[in-house]
């Protein structure tokens, strides 16, 4: 019994990270979960993010949201720190901000 009951809770423990490890698609392909943004020089910690669902998302302290809307392979920011901001490209979840060269993508 006891051995059962162990195994039980390594496979159940093991299903719940795999949920709560693996990214789910919001609609419109961005993946819900936290976003790094990238300039030449690195990592570029103000234009973090993260997204709620298939069109709102927060800064990474979650004080501040807005909305997003995808079309075709272009993302656009409105309200939040990232107001007026554009993205191109949009693959697999990644994307570039609009003539900054700056990249975004989901963080692991």
């Amino acid at each position: 019994m006891r051995k059962t009951l162990r195994v039980l809770t390594v496979v159940a423990a093991s299903a719940a990270a795999f949920v709560f490890a693996t990214p789910t698609e919001a609609a419109g392909g961005l993946r819900v979960g936290e976003y790094a943004c990238y300039g030449s020089s690195g990592l570029l910690i103000g234009l973090g993010f993260k997204v709620r669902d298939g069109s709102h998302y927060t800064n990474l302290d979650g004080d501040s949201a807005g909305t997003y809307a995808i079309a075709g392979d272009k993302v656009s920011f409105h309200g939040g720190h990232l107001d007026g901001q554009s993205g191109e490209d949009l693959k697999d979840g990644k994307f570039n901000i609009s003539g900054h060269g700056i990249s975004c993508e989901p963080y692991r």
